[in-house]
């Protein structure tokens, strides 16, 4: 017998001798597991659905998730593939009792009996309410619910985006009732998607955008994310994560109107005002012109009041300062005069002429003095009066509302005008973004003859090496994907 060098193992190996007559044939280990494969595809239906508990469960870093399915007495394998695995709305956890669909299958490369898993659902309560009541409980243990991290709504919001679906009758109540309640509002649209996949996606980026544009859009001062009514599936974007989180980074306050009053999502609750319908998240948020005129009209009445009675007080001030000035002078005369009859007294006792000549003098100087003190006093007093009689006049409310009023209309075509221009500005950006995703994206190099293919487990297959004889593969194209088999593998270029 000769030895066979074994370049797989480096080390020479013996050929097993012939079997005997009438003994098995035999198989290599690929066959076996072939064999195998088979019978269970012909004794096994297509599909499955099996209850258990999850256990081990794990995603890797590809997005596939391992785990196993057990109940009392046994334990079953499982792979769920990523694209199954991203439609859940549940977040799958050790513990939970399920009821799995899908189908057994041998992993022949490891003889490993795997239950390929296609759908999973919890056992005893629906999917998306599982889903809501986990999320609600992670954002609230966050804090993302407190009334202290909300921002307040503007008392008189003069610019908002309503974020909502450009078609049906939600967007006609809202702007219907805001420009009846005031007229002067801005308001402009942001038109996205509310129900389906990719929905919450797209609030979320308008929220985003919003924000960071909200300077060129002409200082926005609340946000509107308003929708109708619906089922749970309906309103099912609202209480996803990507769009809750999204609210709660927005630094411009946010006002969700979300179907009707007994609906209730996440969105809700970690906004900054809920209003029970579209219609009543406007009405909360947006006050009546006629009320705050009247507010207005109640203000100027009660300055107009406050200053007839600073007019009055001061008024009375001035007279009480006059009858004091008017008391200091008779006291200064009364007392000058008592002095005069005592120096004449004494003029009268000294008799010398020259004494007399000199205390006259005296006296007259005093006389003079006197007249222009009372005069310069009475002066001053004038003068102080007629400064706050002028002060008073530039100060009434009627002075200042018409200031306040011209600059306000300056102010107004400033803005409408800064805002038509950045609008356009910003509908251009957008439309040349568009046309460039659109020519880079996957979809446009399929249309253009190529295609993708993978293996079974979303491996992208580059180079012939990644492929056997038999493998099961998958090939995309821009209108359908479809599944062959490998047959005989060649080398070469493409071209």
């Amino acid at each position: 017998m000769i030895d066979v060098f074994s370049a797989a193992e480096g080390q020479p190996y013996k050929p097993v001798a012939p079997a005997p007559a009438g003994s098995p044939p035999v198989r290599t280990v690929s066959q076996v597991n072939a064999m195998v494969q088979k019978t269970l595809a012909s004794n096994l239906p297509a599909s499955l659905l099996v209850a258990g508990e999850l256990s081990n469960f794990k995603v890797y870093s590809k997005g596939h998730a391992f785990f196993t399915l057990k109940d009392a007495n046994a334990e079953l394998p499982c792979v769920m593939w990523r694209d199954s695995l991203g439609r859940l709305a549940f977040t799958p956890k050790d513990g939970l009792a399920v009821v799995a669909g899908g189908y057994i299958k041998l992993y022949e490369p490891q003889g490993k009996l795997q239950f390929y898993v296609d759908s999973l659902l919890p056992k005893g309560t629906g999917a998306l309410e599982l889903a809501f009541r986990q999320l609600f409980a992670k954002l609230k243990e966050e804090g993302l619910f407190e009334v202290a991290r909300k921002r307040p709504i503007p008392l008189l919001p003069q610019h908002i985006v309503i974020i909502t679906s450009p078609t049906g009758d939600v967007l006609h109540d809202v702007l219907t009732t805001a420009y009846r309640r005031y007229p002067g509002l801005h308001a402009m649209l942001y038109p996205v998607q509310v129900q389906g996949s990719g929905a919450a996606s797209q609030m979320a980026a308008a929220i985003q955008n919003v924000n960071r544009c909200a300077a060129a859009l002409g200082s926005v001062d609340l946000i509107l994310l308003v929708r109708g009514g619906g089922s749970l599936e309906d309103l099912w974007a609202f209480n996803e994560e990507v769009l809750v989180r999204a609210i709660a980074a927005s630094q411009i306050p946010i006002a969700t109107g979300i179907g009707h009053e007994p609906d209730t999502t996440i969105a809700d609750f970690v906004a900054d005002l809920r209003g029970p319908t579209p219609t009543g998240a406007a009405e909360l948020t947006i006050p009546k012109a006629a009320d705050l005129a009247a507010q207005l009209q109640s203000l100027a009445e009660l300055a107009h009041r406050d200053m007839n009675q600073l007019i009055q007080q001061s008024s009375a001030d001035l007279r009480t300062a006059g009858f004091e000035l008017t008391s200091s002078v008779e006291r200064r005369c009364s007392l000058a005069m008592r002095n005069l009859q005592n120096l004449a007294a004494q003029v009268q006792r000294m008799e010398p002429r020259h004494a007399l000549a000199q205390r006259s003098h005296t006296v007259f100087a005093a006389q003079q003095r006197l007249a222009a003190a009372m005069a310069n006093c009475v002066h001053s007093r004038r003068q102080q009066l007629a400064t706050v009689q002028q002060n008073l006049v530039a100060a009434s409310p009627q002075a200042l509302l018409g200031r306040f009023t011209e600059r306000l209309d300056h102010l107004a075509v400033a803005l409408r005008r800064a805002t038509v221009q950045s609008l356009a500005a910003a509908h251009l950006r957008l439309s040349t973004r568009q046309q460039r995703l659109e020519l880079a994206s996957p979809q446009a190099v399929l249309r253009r003859g190529f295609s993708i293919t993978t293996t079974h487990d979303g491996t992208i297959i580059r180079t012939a090496a990644q492929v056997h004889p038999g493998q099961q593969i998958t090939t995309r194209t821009s209108n359908g994907d479809f599944n062959s088999t490998v047959g005989t593998l060649q080398q070469g270029n493409l071209f």
